[in-house]
């Protein structure tokens, strides 16, 4: 799994607040006036990543939350999480609950949205068969209305930023957070290992990184905290034809030749690879 990015803030401070030093007046005036939020859309809408809807991620829940089970991200992400005050956490994006569970643990009440439907009776299911009785779910996306969803001490989006508007959505998560707000992006060019594109054979034209959130907050007079999780683990392939599959939903269409190759590619790894 690619390196993960990690930052959170909630301060606000003048974006032009950078040390008078000689040299620095034309650096202060490019990070006011560059458009941050369009290179992000541009670049985003070129990219080999693009946006799922609602009822694609409801036909992936089941690998998905399988796939968390597998990996440590869930588990570095909370040890990174500051929840000095925090009595309330608001979930954007929570999936099956790998974040939102294991938090009511430790608050008072999570707001859990996500715009899947399955997503949320996953996490519903998963809650009750703990006996966690303090979620609350709401069915949102992130261009719907927000206006009933609760603020909270924390707010918490981890790799579910995968809007058009990178500035909007930011704003929202400030906007409903009392305290701070975390976001976890990833910090490599795809969701997909390199070695993945040299089978195929297909370039990498590389997703927005996490540079444009931290610009982009610069510019609303936040100063983020960036550090960064490299976690392991998260693939939960049983057999080639899911392999295949999982990568036929991230990239779309995959040629005969190619699958022949990624079914080589599989078998010739290491076992429990």
């Amino acid at each position: 799994m690619p390196p993960l990015l990690f930052f959170s803030g909630k301060s606000r401070e003048r974006p032009n607040d950078l040390p008078a030093l000689v040299g620095l007046e034309s650096m202060k005036d490019l990070l006011t006036r560059i458009d941050f939020a369009a290179l992000y859309r541009r670049q985003a809408r070129a990219s080999s990543f693009q946006a799922r809807s609602s009822a694609d991620w409801g036909r992936r829940a089941v690998a998905r939350s399988r796939g968390e089970k597998t990996s440590d991200y869930a588990r570095q992400l909370l040890g990174h999480l500051d929840l000095a005050g925090v009595q309330t956490v608001l979930d954007i994006g929570c999936g099956s609950g790998n974040l939102a569970i294991p938090l009511a643990r430790r608050v008072r009440r999570v707001h859990a949205l996500d715009f899947s439907a399955e997503m949320l009776r996953l996490l519903r299911a998963a809650a009750r068969a703990e006996g966690v009785r303090n979620i609350r779910t709401y069915r949102r996306a992130w261009a719907d209305d927000w206006r009933r969803i609760p603020r909270a001490d924390l707010v918490l989006c981890s790799r579910a930023m995968a809007v058009d508007d990178l500035r909007a959505a930011l704003s929202k998560m400030n906007a409903h957070a009392r305290r701070r707000c975390c976001l976890t992006m990833h910090a490599g060019p795809t969701f997909l290992s390199t070695e993945v594109y040299r089978v195929l054979r297909r370039p990498i034209i590389p997703r927005p990184g996490y540079i444009y959130a931290v610009n982009i907050l610069y510019q609303m007079g936040i100063r983020a905290r960036v550090d960064f999780l490299h976690t392991t683990g998260g693939l939960a392939y049983d057999s080639a034809d899911q392999f295949v599959e999982g990568l036929r939903w991230r990239l779309g269409r995959l040629t005969p030749s190619e699958e022949k190759r990624l079914r080589a590619y599989l078998q010739a790894l290491p076992h429990g690879a």
